[in-house]
């Protein structure tokens, strides 16, 4: 079984290159969308628009008959036009047999109680929840053990993380889109310090804080080219992805190296390869089944198991290394 887990991990860091690569190829960097750059669509809401949003008594009317929920969700009455064409444009696409179109550079959703993307919002909320297993955490482990509270920051920067995504998939607005995109990253690098942590240790503070001033001024470089000079999704995108490769390896290595000696190795290596397949759906993307479930929401339906194991794992690790710090301390 050891050997047979080993040529897994190895498989699996051969395997991690190659993907990479694909999926760095097949990103869409397009900002248009074809859906709401067609004549079916402007002509819609030209006339939405002068009908609805422009006369007095039109807006009294949308006012008085729109629902609390979307009142508070900001939903405008130029808002509620681009989404009536947006659903006429789809039934004109599909009489005439052509593909289902994006608007905006997103696919069609069910707006469910002023929510835009329903099945994230539950899955951003779930992978939220899963960080609450710190808890658990902090009663299976003690203070004293490396890494008690690198866990607990990491654990706080996933619970903002995943707030930010409920609330962009909730309402998508140019600054809510920041700050998911802003506090995603802040995840990705998070982890990759976790890595850094768990390699190098704890003892060496002045080392480690070298190392992760270094990863935070990275991590503020990168949301001052994205909010000061320019917030390019291409740009963004292949800096998470490399910046995710690196954790990826890195834990695989790690699983290689003590994969004979700590048996918890399965279960980050489940993780690791887990997250690598199901990055895939990024690059997969299809319209929403049901018009609720597109290939991002799946994604991060995935990844609530995975941070579930996640957990698991950072648990049995941290108890292995809270004897090994006790039997440092024996006579």
């Amino acid at each position: 079984m050891a050997q047979l887990g080993k040529k897994i991990s190895q498989n699996a860091l051969g395997m991690l290159p190659w993907i990479l690569l694909w999926f760095l190829g097949n990103v869409d960097l397009t900002e248009g969308s074809l859906g709401d750059r067609s004549y079916i669509y402007q002509r819609c809401l030209r006339s939405c628009r002068n009908e609805n949003c422009t006369k007095t008594a039109s807006l009294q009317h949308f006012q008085e008959t729109q629902s609390w929920i979307e009142g508070q969700l900001q939903w405008s009455c130029e808002n509620e036009c681009e989404y009536q064409c947006m659903w006429k444009t789809v039934e004109a696409f599909q009489k005439d047999d052509i593909a289902i179109p994006q608007f905006h550079g997103k696919w069609p959703f069910v707006r469910v109680f002023g929510i835009q993307e329903p099945a994230s919002v539950i899955f951003s909320v779930l992978n939220g929840l899963c960080h609450l297993r710190i808890l658990s955490y902090r009663k299976a482990v003690p203070r004293s053990t490396p890494l008690f509270y690198v866990w607990h920051v990491v654990a706080f920067i996933g619970l903002h993380a995943w707030t930010w995504s409920t609330i962009f998939h909730s309402r998508d607005f140019p600054f809510t889109e920041k700050m998911d995109y802003f506090c995603a990253f802040s995840l990705v690098l998070a982890n990759l310090g976790s890595l850094i942590c768990r390699v190098l240790g704890t003892r060496n503070v002045t080392r480690l804080a070298l190392v992760l001033l270094t990863l935070l001024l990275f991590y503020l470089q990168h949301i001052y080219y994205l909010a000061a000079i320019k917030f390019d999704y291409g740009y963004n995108m292949k800096i998470n992805i490399g910046v995710g490769f690196v954790n990826l390896l890195g834990w695989l290595l790690w699983c290689w190296r003590h994969w004979k000696t700590l048996p918890h190795t399965r279960k980050c290596l489940a993780v690791m390869v887990g997250m690598n397949v199901l990055l895939l759906l990024e690059v997969l993307d299809f319209p929403p089944i049901w018009w609720t479930f597109d290939a991002h929401s799946l994604w991060h339906a995935g990844t609530v198991p995975l941070g579930v194991l996640w957990y698991s794992f950072i648990i049995d690790d941290g108890i292995y290394l809270a004897k090994q710090e006790n039997s440092k301390k024996l006579p």
